[in-house]
């Protein structure tokens, strides 16, 4: 069973194994939320540990691509321009729900030109 994060509309904005900080809402794995966050495909089976492993990874994945782009921008090896608008869509929708998760919404950089 995943903790959730929401956004101000209530949507599940990333499901979590463990809790996170200012994320401690917890849903079973068959919650229509938890479904609709999968894109209306329901999971077989969320207690097959094979798939709950698989979700887990994608999950903590995704995280390691955010952070793989913000390490090869501060490299300056890309520019946050150079990705296509749809990825840099994401991106700031990402930035902006966890500045809202956190209490902080710095979608606005300073002069270090990244955004």
């Amino acid at each position: 069973m995943p903790y959730v994060s929401r956004d101000a509309a209530g949507l599940i904005t990333g499901i979590f194994l463990r809790p996170q900080t200012n994320v401690t809402e917890f849903l079973p794995n068959d919650h229509a939320d938890i479904l609709r966050f999968f894109g209306g495909i329901p999971p077989q089976n969320l207690t097959n540990d094979a798939l709950m492993d698989l979700t887990q990874s994608d999950i903590d994945f995704i995280r390691v691509i955010e952070d793989l782009i913000d390490v090869l921008i501060d490299k300056n090896v890309i520019t946050f321009t150079d990705l296509p608008s749809k990825v840099r869509e994401k991106i700031v929708n990402r930035l902006d729900a966890r500045g809202r998760l956190s209490g902080t919404n710095d979608i606005v950089v300073s002069d270090n030109g990244i955004l």
